[in-house]
């Protein structure tokens, strides 16, 4: 079972906003790299950053929509949690189950190529705008 936590507006704002300055350290990362479609540490670390914006953007829409938040490590039950907010977490939880399908390898591991971060940065994108939905304001 998912370790649930209670969050407050306080955290709300402070996880919107970590997800909006996560989301452009990955952006401007991307910006950086050229089109050819090698692996490098610009676009891990674009896709690493797109990653803990979507987490982060998932902690701030539960809090808002719920009042609570996953807080496990694995992010399971973040992505379960985000199911159930209404309307839209279904859709919003597949950008979720996205962007952490691979988070182990791409924190952690190796380089990935632009294509991969690039991918990435977009669902995350998609989780930062959909924090506006929910009226919230980092």
């Amino acid at each position: 079972m998912a370790r649930i936590v209670d969050v407050n507006p306080a955290l709300v704002r402070q996880r919107a906003g970590a997800a909006s300055e996560f989301l452009q350290v990955a952006e401007e990362r991307l910006e950086f790299i050229r089109a050819e479609s090698g692996e490098s540490a610009e676009a891990q670390v674009a896709a690493s950053n797109a990653i803990a914006a979507g987490i982060s953007a998932a902690d701030a829409i539960c809090g808002k929509a719920l009042g609570r938040r996953a807080n496990d490590g694995d992010h399971r039950g973040a992505v379960e949690l985000l199911d159930s907010v209404k309307p839209g977490g279904s859709k919003l939880a597949l950008r979720l189950s996205k962007l952490l399908s691979d988070k182990s390898q791409l924190q952690y591991g190796g380089y990935c190529s632009a294509a991969v971060a690039r991918s990435l940065a977009r669902e995350a994108r998609k989780l930062v705008e959909a924090m506006n939905e929910f009226g919230i304001r980092s």
